[in-house]
């Protein structure tokens, strides 16, 4: 409020006329200039917090993802210890078998294994098919029978202090019966009541329950042995796999813009609730509160509500007679922003505010756009001066509303103050009271480079007055008070003006003009009108080219512009 503050009084100042309008500018444009540089600093800070926030979102993120990598190392490290100890255990165990019992062990072992193949429990049927089987071991005799001894699994024994025994197991071919068997049904997507139902339905038994982490509604089915639609027998117990939601830790999104906010419930395995907005200083996104406080467990995918900064009541500025630039500072500096601009036709100076709407002091929400409308002078064409003199050109702007800018002279064959061209053009919309700057005519031999006041006093004694004079004069006459070689330079001065001004009378452009007269030898209307327009062409190319005649770097003459020319003349 310190700049606008300042602002007000410095226009107070300049309305009271205690500093002038020159001084007023300076310190204006210099405070525009330092409110400039605020905005991009408050631009670039708010840059730096949306970075900073998104840091802190993917910060939470990576710490989320490092704590479930802990459990599983954890959980690994757990069974890896179990299963050391299971080696060890077995390594404590070195069993002797007798040679009568061996082919006897093998034996009961098949059988064991058929009879429980052959049991109706089992999941399907199972025929034992040929095997080999090679025994590495140590013989030893004991009471004369010969023992089968077994190496421990962390022995090291030369291969050739071990004996190979190698069996061969065959078995008959057994048919398999289906007829009696059951298809097993599709339990997927299936609570857990309902699994069991359709289980008993189809002759089965449930069997195990597991539970397993998922994104599926809790207590859904997500798997089963036996799979769905394979055969089995009746009274095959089915185990099942059911949904389990786990908890998750709720993170603090207090503080973050809304879309990090978002982000972080969304990576953290919860959705984003109900999102209201509360007034508040603020920054407008930034979120203020959540439903579920940060820290607590809940369960995956459960709504977290958020409050985020809505934006400020702000009241409209009165803007009403500031010029445009410093209303646009105002609205911006209540936060609101310019809206449309219309223009009115008015008496006050251009670019006043007339109305604006919202009007001061209405209470709107930060960022509203405020219209405005503002004062225009009432636009009138230019009328056409060129040809006139200069006295009645100056009579005809003031009487429609002009105002005359600069004068510049130039030589010319034409009447000293004749109007030879304006600025702006004829025919253009600009606004009443526009000053309009012009070229005059004037024959004063002195506009001639060289010409000064003690040879133009000469050159008046023997009735040279004007540049016209000078072009029509004999070079033999004017060389006797300048010199031969002065005289030829000042009277093809004096033709080249005559002829640019003839020419001009045409519409061609000086530059032009001089480029006909010089390189062309076109000093009259009538020497144009009975040019060849290739030959006039190609001998002005030609001395624009060998550089006998300067011109800009940008010009350039075309053959159409000689022919439009010529035309012109005839």
């Amino acid at each position: 409020m310190t700049i606008i503050n300042l602002r007000q009084n410095l226009d107070k100042l300049r309305i009271e006329k205690t500093i002038d309008e020159t001084s007023f500018n300076q310190i204006i444009k210099s405070i525009d200039e330092i409110d400039v540089e605020l905005l991009n600093k408050n631009s670039q800070i708010f840059e730096l917090e949306n970075k900073l926030n998104l840091v802190i979102s993917e910060k939470i993120v990576v710490e989320q993802e490092k704590n479930i990598l802990s459990q599983q190392i954890t959980r690994l490290l757990s069974e890896k210890a179990d299963l050391e100890k299971n080696i060890q255990t077995l390594q404590l165990q070195r069993p002797q078998i007798p040679s009568e019992s061996l082919v006897a062990t093998f034996m009961q072992s098949l059988d064991s294994m058929a009879d429980k193949l052959d049991e109706p429990a089992a999941r399907a049927n199972y025929v034992i098919s040929s095997m080999d089987v090679k025994l590495r071991t140590n013989l030893s005799i004991k009471d004369d029978k010969l023992q089968f001894q077994l190496p421990k699994p962390d022995d090291i024994i030369p291969p050739d202090n071990l004996s190979t025994i190698e069996f061969k197991i065959k078995s008959s071919p057994k048919e398999l019966d289906i007829s009696q068997y059951h298809e097993v049904p599709n339990l997927t997507g299936m609570n857990l009541d309902e699994a069991g139902y359709a289980i008993n339905e189809a002759g089965f038994k449930q069997g195990t329950i597991h539970e397993k982490s998922s994104n599926s509604p809790q207590g859904m089915v997500i798997d089963q042995i036996p799979s769905a639609r394979s055969l089995a027998r009746p009274g095959t117990p089915v185990d099942i796999t059911i949904s389990k939601i786990i908890n998750v830790e709720v993170p603090n999104v207090v503080g973050m813009d809304i879309d990090s906010g978002k982000l972080v419930i969304t990576n953290s395995r919860l959705k984003v609730g109900e999102i209201t907005e509360r007034s508040s200083t603020s920054r407008p996104g930034t979120i203020l509160n959540q439903s579920i406080e940060a820290g607590a467990t809940a369960l995956v995918g459960t709504p977290v509500d958020i409050v985020i900064a809505g934006r400020e009541i702000v009241e409209v500025p009165e803007l009403i007679g500031e010029q445009l630039n410093m209303a646009k500072f105002l609205i911006r500096s209540a936060k609101l922003v310019p809206g449309n601009i219309e223009k009115q036709v008015s008496t006050e100076k251009a670019g006043t505010v007339l109305h604006q709407d919202p009007p001061a002091g209405a209470e709107v929400i930060e960022g509203e756009p405020v219209n405005m409308v503002i004062s225009v002078m009432e636009t009138i064409k230019v009328p056409d001066i060129t040809g006139k003199h200069v006295n009645d050109a100056m009579t005809i702007l003031e009487n429609n509303g002009f105002r005359i800018g600069r004068i510049i002279k130039r030589a010319s064959s034409h009447s000293t103050g004749t109007i030879l061209s304006q600025e702006p053009e004829a025919g253009t919309e600009v606004n009443s009271g526009t000053a309009l700057d012009l070229v005059v005519a004037n024959q004063d031999i002195e506009m001639i480079e060289g010409i000064g006041p003690e040879r133009s006093s000469k050159l008046r004694e023997i009735g040279i007055n004007t540049i016209n004079d000078l072009a029509a004069a004999d070079t033999w006459t004017v060389g006797e008070l300048v010199g031969r070689s002065t005289a030829t330079k000042f009277i093809s001065m004096a033709k080249l003006i005559e002829g640019t001004s003839q020419l001009g009378s045409l519409g061609i452009d000086r530059q032009s003009a001089e480029v006909l007269v010089k390189a062309g030898g076109i000093d009259s209307v009538d020497t144009l009108k009975n040019a060849r327009v290739n030959e006039l062409y190609n001998v002005c190319k030609e001395a624009i080219a060998s550089g006998k005649v300067q011109v800009p770097a940008d010009y350039s003459i075309k053959q159409d512009d000689v022919e439009r020319w010529v035309k012109l003349a005839q």
